[in-house]
């Protein structure tokens, strides 16, 4: 019983974690779109180098994730 009660226990934790980032990752994107407007950014731009941006903002959140995870039953 044990057991299950700490495997329930990190789940709630990455869960909540993994939800952290990616709001992270969205109020920058967020913010970053609404400064390019503001800027008066052309169609080019958000279809080349915000989504370039955006790809690469999430693949370095799910690396630090996975890192995370990796980090964390290394320990046990």
């Amino acid at each position: 019983m044990k057991k299950a009660e700490i495997t329930k226990s990190v789940i709630l934790k990455w869960s909540l974690v993994i939800a952290a980032l990616l709001f992270a990752d969205w109020l920058i994107m967020v913010i970053l779109g609404c400064f390019s407007g503001l800027c008066r950014a052309n169609e080019k731009y958000f279809c080349t180098v915000y989504c370039k941006i955006g790809i690469v903002l999430l693949s370095l959140t799910l690396l630090l994730f996975g890192y995370f995870i990796y980090k964390s039953y290394r320990k046990k």
